[in-house]
């Protein structure tokens, strides 16, 4: 080779070498730039994500390593609420090593005692004390200790159900509430935009167990929300965590949120089990609240703890009975003009033999009771509950004194149940009009 060959390759050579080295150190910049960026992007999220209160994070129990996670999702249906609320509580159990999933809804009037002891609907807990304060009087409550919380606001709730594309729900009616928008629902299987999703939470105007419709409505959404979530791949809820972020307020940061949903996959969202908390009209001074059952509710939670179906549905209960093979007793016990009569007149169309009906001696029942004294009865008292959509079963063979199976005592709150048909009645005449 001569020598102005050998240079001219010698120079080339060392070009080349540049070059490479050049590109290298390109790739390299790049990738640490990308991960500065990727880190930078993931602490904002957790930034607009993150619940940075240490009450909270002092009444949340650590989440076990295996057996089921407890977790409270919290919503409120009002946008710039100051802090007020929530209006439902879902207390949610899951599971990864049985792959199970169960839902029990709390109505936002349910009636619990705050840190000040005193009598409070639930919704107010979070003005007295926060978020801790919800937590907390969901505890007391349901008597499991939680690991984990999420909350919502309406504008918050709009947003998620519009970026996961809308959830489907199957409508058993339709539904139709002008203290909850302008807007109507069909009966059927639909996909809800955000707007539609807030209005059915937020629906209350069902002619037969208004709260209890209101909850099966709610855990509807929950579980096609669930569906959507634990069906993305890591990018995709990485990514999309961006906008949830806006959403949603959690004690957990993105990586802790991701790795709940993945250990979550293998649950098929329709087996997830739901129930709505039992409860009573209670009136204490000028509050209306939604007052727990207790053996009901005492009973749900075991069954809830225990990874069981929380509540049977309604028509199975109804299903339970022959509602020929026993005779009932209707009075009228809370001064409700026509209640008896309405009452016996409902049970007499679903095949119940109502044998007389009357007024009862005192017009003082806040609520409706269904009394039997004998406890092979029960399922025929829970029967006519579901049935007449208000109410509770009680066992008492000393304070009621009748001669048929079972005794219905018609309280004050069957005023609830005639003001809910009327609506729906002049709504959908106007609808029709």
């Amino acid at each position: 080779m001569s020598q102005q060959a050998f240079i001219e390759r010698a120079v080339a050579s060392s070009r080349r070498r540049k070059i490479a080295v050049a590109v290298v150190l390109a790739v390299v910049a790049l990738a640490v730039a990308s991960a500065a960026a990727w880190f930078v992007f993931i602490g904002g999220v957790n930034d607009r994500l993150r619940i940075q209160d240490p009450a909270l994070s002092s009444v949340l129990a650590d989440a076990p390593a295996d057996g089921p996670v407890y977790t409270v999702l919290a919503a409120s249906y009002d946008d710039g609420d100051g802090g007020s609320g929530p209006d439902v509580a879902l207390l949610v159990r899951t599971d990864s090593t049985t792959a199970s999933a169960s839902a029990v809804v709390i109505p936002g009037n349910a009636r619990v005692k705050l840190s000040d002891g005193s009598t409070h609907r639930l919704g107010e807990a979070q003005t007295l004390g926060g978020d801790a304060e919800v937590v907390s009087a969901i505890e007391d409550l349901s008597g499991v200790q939680v690991s984990h919380y999420v909350k919502t606001d309406a504008r918050g709730f709009v947003s998620l159900v519009d970026s996961v594309g809308g959830v489907e729900v199957d409508l058993s009616e339709p539904v139709s509430d002008p203290d909850a928008g302008t807007m109507t629902l069909p009966s059927g299987f639909q996909t809800l935009t955000g707007e539609q999703a807030l209005f059915l939470c937020r629906a209350n105007d069902f002619a037969a167990s208004p709260e209890m419709q209101r909850g099966l409505n709610e855990s509807q959404v929950a579980q096609a929300l669930f569906k959507k979530f634990v069906g993305m791949d890591k990018l995709s809820f990485y990514t999309g965590m961006d906008g949830f972020s806006d959403c949603v307020k959690t004690d957990m940061d993105i990586k802790s949120a991701y790795a709940m949903v993945s250990s979550l996959r293998d649950i098929v969202a329709e087996s997830v089990m739901t129930g709505v908390m039992p409860t009573y009209l209670s009136k204490v001074g000028d509050a209306v609240y939604q007052e727990p059952i207790s053996d009901e509710w005492e009973a749900m939670m075991e069954r809830f703890m225990a990874g069981e179906v929380p509540q049977q549905d309604k028509e199975s209960i109804i299903e339970s009975v022959d509602p020929a093979s026993f005779t009932i007793t209707v009075n009228n016990g809370g001064s409700v003009e026509g209640a008896a009569a309405d009452a016996a007149s409902i049970l007499e169309g679903a095949g119940f033999t109502v044998d007389s009906v009357g007024n009862a001696n005192q017009a003082v029942y806040e609520s409706t009771l269904v009394v039997y004294q004998k406890s092979e009865n029960e399922a025929k008292a829970e029967a006519i509950v579901a049935t007449l959509g208000t109410g509770r079963a009680v066992l008492d063979a000393v304070n009621y004194s009748f001669e048929t199976d079972i005794l219905v005592v018609v309280g004050k709150d069957w005023q609830a149940v005639l003001d809910a048909r009327e609506k729906t009645a002049v709504t959908n005449t106007t609808n029709a009009s």
